[in-house]
């Protein structure tokens, strides 16, 4: 939280509790009353009830004025029976009311659905615990324990279950050598082991429900210390499993530092004979492969019925005496299968290899498939360790290691970047650029850097009283494919008023029945491409292409800022809209890969750039345009509202850097020359609205009315400049005052300045959410002026104005702030002509359904939309783009809440 938040976050566990007391606005601020007597909120599972028992968090939100500060939330099942649950405030109204509370739930939380309302949560049977001393901090359960390091290379000590250790020494490892892969090269790389140093530990929620701590530090070698890290590790009362987030934070040279590895290893103590000894690894799909590290089974001769059932159940054998004589007699001279591998290289294969020692040869081929689950384990009868990596193959190469399973001490790795791929290159794809005419591209000396990024990995940990049978294992592998999340349904999200103006879904009549059936039939196709087209990967997952070649039959990954998308118009506000009026669970899986993708790899979170995000490119973070709309916190709020997750609200943090980065990197330095009338300049559109939509959030999350007063201040001045938000050339050009928040007209290029822009990036949502928070008439009038003079016929501009103009807008963009202002001023004609710019626009019709390719025209067959009845031309081909996709489908969202009585 901000250092001057009056709501310190720990203060609200177990309930949003009478902490809330203190006010979160100006002092002597009248409330309205409160409602505590209303219905609650239903939950459900978004993908179902989970097959494994297992926790998660959420997040609810509240309409203005029904939760006061100070009313703790009970969770219970459809029956009404209680269950355990933790909450905390994430965001508050303008009046001091909840807006949205966070939640955590344990493995206990079993039912179909449940019912949050006001009331006094129950008490877990066995809470967890946390004791702090210098060295360490203990969480216990009452099933596990887990200590944690303050300081030192060793972040977890040991976990444990029932007094019996099952993993110790946990430690941070990272591989890095100076040089890439490369066999023309004129020497090898060289190569060096590091270790990451706990510098600090956080206790972020001490339970009664979830304790969290949170561990930073460095990855340190001699003197040297890279990639600042974050690790945080939750326990959930009653749980036999414990989460952990890792993220580190690029900060190496990306050119002499290349990642050839990177993960997590514990050491697992071994009881068991050899033969009851056992490792397995899940598959994507509910398989199993499993061996014990001495292998009883298809040998020369029989060790019994028993014997090899419960080899392959993981079970203990009957006693030696009872197997086969021969069997019995000679098993001892078995091989000892001593180190195991999982590796996914890519997202359509992964491969089993095991050993006998490192004297010996790997057997490569002892198990394969396409998609591993990420889930393993090590053990016998006496006990072992789960361990799993979430987005295993999404996020492929990563690989699985379990070392010493023929001795008393196993060594278990879980790479988040496996070694056993080529080291990590995260340079630029060229050295040279290729141009913005052609290429689209826009690379700039310097800037072409992964500085700042971030990238994170989901770990669980299970303490286990024995192996699992291989359907506990099947079950506990699809926690981590498909990670159990608890939702509410689209109308209580609607009716909350959150997140701007959106509609429920429409089809009231054919022509609206079209339009909902193209925003679905689009949706499925992304999620189709993501796989067909292999959109994964380490840096990659989450994230989509731009724009289609129709004559490669591929989308244009090699041709500048046609690559990647980067979430370039609003694909991942899109991708929240259509979750939040459908509830799908595929919608959402796909908007929250994107968000965690744009949140970490697209924005600079230190550096030269802190606080910006990079435009589409070949490369995620190659392009030379640096945009406060890309790290912007709106876009974002969605997925960490919704989930309640801790590192997207640090990431989300972070974007407020970006008001101090704009002294140094103007958006506008490439198009004009430098300004002396203000510390730094921005396009009002879509800069400005972005730095409001990071205000806005730090503001709705603290409290601070700080964070407010920058969004008045800006808004007082626009409203002083003559031409309003039609202020300013190159798209809006305004001078910017970081340390106050004061924007300064530099009276130049009004009504000229190409507004095409200015609300292409939600801008239009973050003005309509503000002005619903703060009472700004002044520039309430002047936003109304531009919507409703935007998208007019030249007589109108010329009786407000005394001129003409052409502000260069994108018909499917400004529909819905025409519209609005129709609402606004309660004028018919102007919401039809919101509805009739957008159907007028070739880029508002939705697409054909997908077409298959075949043949020699195509390696293998891939599905593409029809281009021969595509109108949207790009350059002199007509061709079909994500920027269309997202700002079609946003319009008929919005368009449907602002006018739909003028709806087709």
């Amino acid at each position: 939280m901000s250092p001057q938040s009056p709501f310190p976050r720990r203060s609200f566990l177990g309930g949003v509790s009478a902490a809330l007391a203190a006010t979160a606005v100006a002092p002597g601020t009248a409330f309205p009353a409160a409602r505590t007597d209303g219905p609650g909120v239903q939950l459900h599972w978004l993908d179902g009830k989970p097959p494994a028992p297992a926790g998660c968090s959420f997040g609810v939100p509240w309409p203005r004025g029904t939760l006061a500060r100070t009313v703790p939330l009970a969770l219970s099942t459809a029956d009404g029976t209680p269950v355990p649950v933790q909450s905390w405030p994430l965001a508050y109204w303008p009046d001091g009311s909840v807006k949205w509370s966070g939640h955590a739930v344990t493995s206990s939380a079993a039912a179909e659905s449940f019912r949050l309302a006001p009331g006094t949560p129950a008490a877990p049977p066995s809470p967890v615990t946390v004791r702090r001393s210098p060295r360490e901090i203990v969480l216990a359960n009452g099933t596990i324990e887990v200590r944690v390091a303050t300081t030192g290379p060793i972040a977890v000590p040991s976990i444990s279950r029932g007094g019996r250790v099952a993993a110790r020494n946990g430690e941070l490892v990272l591989g890095l050598q100076d040089q890439p892969d490369d066999p023309d090269a004129p020497r090898p790389p060289r190569r060096e082991d590091w270790t990451g140093i706990v510098e600090r530990a956080d206790i972020e929620q001490p339970g009664p429900v979830r304790a969290v701590v949170k561990l930073t530090g460095r990855y340190r070698r001699d003197r040297r210390a890279v990639l600042p890290w974050t690790l945080r590790i939750y326990l959930g009362a009653g749980d036999d499993s414990l989460r952990i987030v890792h993220s580190f934070r690029w900060d190496a040279d990306e050119n002499h530092d290349f990642v050839r590895g990177l993960g997590m290893r514990f050491s697992v103590p071994l009881t068991d004979e050899p033969h009851n000894r056992h490792v397995r690894f899940g598959t994507a799909a509910g398989g199993v492969w499993g061996e014990p590290v001495r292998v009883l089974t298809g040998l020369r001769r029989d060790p019994g019925s028993a014997v090899r059932k419960a080899q392959t159940d993981g079970t203990a054998t009957p006693p030696v005496a009872q197997w086969g004589q021969q069997v019995r007699d000679g098993y001892q001279n078995l091989a000892l299968w001593n180190d195991f591998t999982l590796f996914q290289e890519s997202a359509r294969h992964f491969a089993v290899w095991k050993r006998t020692s490192a004297a010996g040869s790997w057997l490569k081929h002892a198990g394969r498939g396409d998609r591993a689950s990420g889930f393993g384990y090590v053990g016998g009868p006496a006990g072992g360790l789960g361990f799993g990596l979430r987005d295993f193959w999404q996020r492929a190469p990563r690989s699985l290691d379990v070392r010493g399973a023929a001795t008393d001490t196993a060594t278990v790795t879980l790479w988040s970047y496996s070694p056993l791929a080529p080291a990590m290159d995260l340079r630029t794809y060229d050295t040279t650029a290729h141009g913005l005419d052609l290429s689209y591209e826009d690379v700039q000396e310097g800037f072409a850097t992964p500085q700042g990024m971030v990238r994170s990995t989901e770990l669980r940990l299970w303490a286990l009283a024995a192996t699992p049978p291989r359907d506990t294992i099947a079950a506990l592998s699809a926690t981590l494919t498909t990670p159990p999340q608890l939702v509410t349904d689209p109308q209580t999200y609607h009716a909350a008023g959150v997140f701007g103006r959106w509609s429920l879904p429409d089809r009231s009549t054919p022509a609206r029945a079209a339009l909902e059936d193209g925003i679905a039939r689009e949706i499925a196709f992304y999620a189709d491409q993501v796989d067909q087209r292999e959109w994964y990967g380490f840096w990659h997952y989450g994230d989509v292409m731009h724009t289609y070649d129709a004559d490669r039959h591929e989308w244009r990954y090699d041709v500048g800022g046609y690559a990647w998308d980067n979430a370039e118009l609003g694909t991942d506000a899109l991708l929240w809209y259509a979750f939040l009026r459908s509830g799908d669970p595929r919608t959402f899986r796909l908007a929250h890969a994107m968000t965690q993708h744009v949140s970490e790899v697209d924005t600079h979170h230190s550096g030269r750039f802190a606080g910006l995000g990079s435009r589409h490119a070949v490369v995620h973070w190659g392009d030379g345009a640096k945009e406060a709309r890309v790290g912007e916190s709106f876009t974002k709020r969605f997925s960490y509202y919704l989930t309640a997750d801790e590192l997207l609200g640090d990431l989300i943090r972070s974007s407020l850097q970006a008001d101090e980065t704009l002294r140094t990197i103007d958006p506008l330095r490439e198009v004009l020359p430098p300004q002396t009338k203000a510390p730094a300049r921005v396009r009002i559109g879509p800069d400005w609205y972005a730095l409001v939509s990071n205000w806005l959030t730090e503001w709705e999350r603290t409290g601070d009315v700080r964070w407010r007063d920058r969004i008045v201040t800006g808004m007082k001045d626009i409203a002083t400049f003559p031409a309003g938000l039609f202020t300013g050339e190159a798209g809006g050009a305004a001078g910017f005052d970081p340390a106050t928040g004061h924007l300064v007209n530099l009276e130049k290029g009004d009504f000229e300045g190409g507004y095409n822009l200015s609300m292409a990036f939600l801008g239009e949502q973050i003005l309509w959410e503000t002005l619903d928070l703060v009472d700004v008439p002044e520039f309430r009038r002047t936003y109304l002026d531009f919507a409703r003079y935007a998208q007019a016929p030249s007589a109108e501009k010329i009786a407000r104005y005394g001129r003409d103009f052409n502000p260069g807008l994108f018909k499917t963009i400004y529909s819905r702030v025409t519209a609005w202002a129709g609402e606004q001023l309660g004028d018919a004609n102007l919401r039809k002509r919101g509805w009739d710019q957008f159907t007028s626009d070739p880029a508002g019709k939705p697409w054909p359904p997908a077409e298959r390719v075949t043949g020699t025209a195509v390696a293998s067959p891939v599905t593409e939309i029809p281009t021969r009845t595509t109108t949207n031309p790009a350059g002199d081909f007509a061709t079909f783009a994500t920027n269309d996709f997202a700002q079609r489908n946003l319009a008929i969202i919005a368009l449907l809440a602002i006018a739909p009585e003028e709806a087709p």
